[in-house]
């Protein structure tokens, strides 16, 4: 198989960045692609940005000739979009296309019927039809949240309030990966694009507990601080947020609430058992040196609000 070497990137956030720098890094010809003329600031040089229509299928072909990948990292508005971007590269004749898709649960089995995971299994059908007829190739991502925002967010643990609810004491497992991890996945899979053809590539730095973060937590928020643990039975607490899901619109915090009793409840399988961290270069981190990142991020100067939330939910779900 012809080595992928010129890969167009979409989104300029904080994955789409990390993900550029370890295109670069690896060799890859990159072109960013952007709704504005400047999307990056300061690019290494051998970036080229290239301002395009998204909801245009001529501006995305013209901006897609010669490349051989495209990496979507767009956040949730441009999910759907996504469509139009693939159809265009079926046109400029794009081999793979890797969507704006690195979520907790939205490649697990299951969970498929989970409201929040709607937009992003859409997308994943439309690829899966387009490979299997041969128009494209595609690569999908198991990350698991955010190891970032896992310690720094108001979501295992509150250190605002020092509450903690353990869905089913708290011993469920979970992968999760840092974005820097996220990033070499994808650099990593398009560099054996062979053995990544049309799967899903499983990736974490570490598998977590609710109780390994709390204890943790508690450790580093210092003597004088006294936790409130709740229990939360995780079963029932789902159950609850989809049926109030059916009478009303999935907003922020029920997204969050949702997240949480799937991810934290043991129903999904939410630990990655076949990892394809040899074949993409990412490296497992030790307790020890979880600990170590622990202890650096879990401050009161680091951590996200209550109110801050909105602004970044989309890290909790796999975005950046």
């Amino acid at each position: 198989m012809k080595p992928i070497r010129n890969v167009a990137l979409l989104g300029k956030g904080w994955l789409g960045s990390a993900i550029l720098e370890q295109l670069v890094n690896s060799g890859f010809q990159v072109t960013v692609l952007s709704r504005t003329a400047r999307s990056v600031d300061e690019p290494p040089s051998s970036v080229k940005t290239v301002q395009v229509d998204y909801s245009s299928i001529d501006s995305l072909v013209a901006a897609l000739q010669g490349q051989d990948a495209v990496v979507s990292t767009v956040g949730s508005s441009g999910i759907s979009a996504q469509k139009t971007v693939i159809d265009a590269s079926i046109q400029a004749g794009v081999r793979r296309f890797i969507p704006s898709d690195f979520g907790a649960l939205t490649t697990r089995p299951g969970a498929e019927s989970l409201p929040l995971n709607a937009l992003w299994i859409d997308i994943q059908k439309y690829l899966k039809e387009k490979a299997l007829s041969g128009q494209i190739e595609y690569t999908l991502f198991a990350v698991g949240p955010f190891l970032e925002f896992v310690m720094s967010m108001p979501f295992l643990t509150d250190l605002q309030t020092q509450t903690a609810p353990l869905y089913d004491n708290g011993e469920h497992t979970f992968s999760s990966t840092s974005v820097s991890s996220v990033a070499k996945a994808v650099a990593g899979a398009l560099k054996n694009a062979a053995e990544t053809k049309n799967r899903l590539v499983s990736v974490h730095d570490i598998v977590l507990t609710q109780n390994k973060v709390l204890n943790l937590a508690k450790k580093y928020s210092g003597p004088d601080l006294k936790w409130v643990e709740n229990p939360v039975d995780a079963a029932a607490e789902l159950g609850t947020i989809l049926e109030n899901t059916k009478q009303s619109d999935l907003d922020l915090f029920k997204t969050l609430a949702l997240l949480k009793a799937a991810l934290l409840g043991g129903k999904f399988e939410a630990e990655f058992k076949n990892l394809d961290n040899d074949l993409v270069g990412v490296r497992l981190l030790s307790d020890d040196e979880f600990e170590k990142i622990f202890a650096t991020a879990f401050k009161p100067s680091q951590m996200i609000a209550q109110e801050d939330l909105e602004a970044n939910v989309e890290g909790i779900q796999g975005e950046a």
